[in-house]
């Protein structure tokens, strides 16, 4: 019987490691999460998919407390405007970097959130 217990505690250890280690490298891969689509605006939904695909593999990161999703967007806005149009400053570095159609679409979508 004891001997039993010690197999199941055991197995419950690995089975966990496993849980943990997966989820672990969902969080870290390079790879981007799908943006869930809520909103019936399509130019939400394009801009989500852009701070989702493009923003949020860093800021999960680097800077956990600016990830960016449906709710905060709208908010974070004006910050979006000025990091990334006025000081030029996101994305950061040289692996991540917007196309013109996404600059574009993004603009678009800042536009209606009447930053300018």
């Amino acid at each position: 019987m004891k001997n039993q217990s010690l197999k199941l505690i055991l197995i419950g250890i690995l089975q966990a490691t496993i849980i943990l280690l997966a989820s672990y490298t969902q969080k870290t891969n390079a790879a981007p999460a799908i943006a869930v689509k809520l909103s019936t605006d399509p130019l939400q939904n394009e801009a989500l998919e852009i701070l989702e695909t493009k923003c949020n593999v860093c800021h999960r990161k680097k800077n956990p407390f600016m990830v960016f999703n449906e709710k905060n967007m709208s908010k974070r806005a004006p910050k979006i405007y000025k990091m990334v149009y006025v000081e030029r400053k996101m994305p950061k570095g040289d692996e991540i970097k917007l196309t013109n159609e996404e600059y574009v679409a993004l603009e678009k979508w800042l536009f209606t959130q009447s930053i300018y």
